[in-house]
């Protein structure tokens, strides 16, 4: 049985892959995969990661702003550019990016912020 059609286990998944696994997904020809394929090959990869629900969430929402982006981000076009080319080809899907980027911003500012308030804590520790 191909390990991306076998059901996976609830639990936390393992850092790495199996090698069968990895086997599984080098086989994969994603050129001519459907849509469906490559995505159940796109939630194996992150429930294999080791990552958290929101870093998963998080992974996907940087990738869709990209990919949005691709088409129009070309040449000397800045991102506010891009995002008027894509607006005025979809405005539908602009404003989804519209509405993630935000998010997906704020989300790296708080851990950021997180992670400098842990090296001050550990700074005081230190010297104290």
């Amino acid at each position: 049985m191909d390990p991306l059609d076998r059901p996976r286990p609830l639990r936390r998944a393992a850092a790495t892959p199996s090698a069968s696994a990895k086997r599984a997904i080098l086989r994969m020809d994603l050129r001519h995969g459907d849509p469906e394929r490559i995505a159940e090959a796109v939630r194996w990869l992150l429930g294999e990661s080791g990552l958290s629900s929101e870093e998963r969430v998080q992974v996907l929402g940087g990738v869709l702003v990209v990919e949005a982006l691709r088409p129009y981000w070309t040449g000397d076009r800045t991102a506010e550019q891009a995002h008027l080319a894509l607006r005025t080809a979809d405005p539908e899907l602009a404003d989804a990016i519209e509405a993630l980027a935000p998010m997906l911003l704020g989300h790296a500012e708080v851990r950021e912020e997180a992670g400098a308030a842990i090296e001050a804590i550990e700074a005081m520790l230190r010297a104290g």
